[in-house]
């Protein structure tokens, strides 16, 4: 019998002309929503145009500025100049850079309580800055010069070794200032605390058995690791005795000065009338009525770093920065 094959199944017709018309159906609604909302869509392009036309705009306008101030900044060397740039650019990504140039300008022209504001107010606006460790260094040694300003300056101008020999006056030609002899210089000693170096001036004239002494404990590092005791209710910082030291005396010296602010003076033996080897105390404020001490040295630099010493403090090292002579007398004589 033959076989007759079976036909695969087509698509109906009904079926082919479905796909058209759902596709027509759809364009027809998307066609009839624009239309509806034709001034909606108008609308939201164009404030998408205008919003992508003013961002650029602002960025390129930022860049413009930030470059317009690295320029003037560059050129700025007044303090009214900065100040003007200030107000300008500050909210600029250049307005540390500004302030900072500001508050040095302002260090500069020695106008310290300006500066120390303006250091201030950069340290409040811009903390993590890179610049924020150089500006409180910067702070800091402005703290340090108002210190002195306030505390010391009457007080050294009024000392004998800031007056300038006769000798030393190279640039004057009269010869009424042309005599005697020039006074040897004196030994400098310089003390490291960590914080800064406390820079002596010893006096070997006044008392010469007591700065050769402590020249000697300097370049043996005799005051390496000595700690600080607070005296007289913060009147004056002393030195404890060191770890394992003999016990020495130094006969006294008679001083041939008044007890001023930063003064070195030792320590006396406690019942006797010798001084006590290898310690020293550092008045914090002028003692006049101190008669009966000996008076080797005074810091003439870094008295800000002398007042901040605390109880149990230690030094870290000691150098001598200029030696001189020291005519001691041998005993006997």
């Amino acid at each position: 019998m033959p076989v007759q094959e079976k036909q695969a199944p087509q698509d109906s017709p009904r079926e082919e002309a479905q796909a058209p018309a759902t596709a027509s159906v759809w364009l027809a609604r998307l066609n009839e929503f624009g239309e509806r909302n034709a001034k909606i869509i108008i609308t939201l392009s164009t404030a998408l145009i205008i919003l992508t036309v003013l961002v650029f705009a602002k960025y390129f306008y930022d860049e413009h500025l930030v470059q317009t101030a690295e320029t003037e900044l560059g050129r700025a060397t007044s303090v009214e100049k900065l100040k003007e740039l200030k107000q300008l650019y500050g909210a600029t990504p250049v307005g540390p850079k500004i302030s900072y140039r500001l508050a040095n300008r302002y260090y500069e022209e020695n106008k310290l309580a300006e500066a120390r504001a303006e250091y201030a107010d950069f340290k409040a606006k811009y903390p993590t800055h890179r610049l924020a460790a150089q500006v409180q260094i910067s702070l800091d040694s402005v703290d340090r010069n108002m210190n002195f300003v306030q505390l010391e300056k009457e007080g050294r101008l009024k000392a004998r070794l800031l007056q300038t020999h006769p000798r030393h006056l190279s640039d004057l030609k009269d010869p009424r200032l042309q005599w005697g002899p020039a006074s040897a210089e004196k030994p400098l000693v310089e003390i490291d605390m960590g914080s800064g170096p406390l820079r002596i001036e010893l006096y070997p004239d006044e008392a010469p058995r007591a700065v050769e002494d402590f020249l000697k404990r300097c370049e043996s590092k005799g005051f390496d690791g000595v700690k600080w005791e607070i005296v007289k209710e913060g009147e004056r910082v002393g030195t404890l005795a060191k770890e394992g030291a003999a016990a020495e005396t130094l006969p006294f010296e008679a001083p041939a000065r008044e007890a001023e602010a930063y003064a070195l003076v030792l320590v006396r033996k406690e019942g006797a009338a010798e001084n006590v080897a290898g310690r020293f105390q550092v008045l914090l404020k002028a003692a006049p009525e101190l008669k009966d001490v000996t008076i080797f040295g005074s810091v003439y630099e870094g008295s800000a770093i002398v007042s901040s010493i605390r109880k149990d403090e230690a030094i870290r090292s000691s150098k001598v920065t200029r030696r001189g002579p020291v005519a001691v007398e041998k005993p006997g004589k």
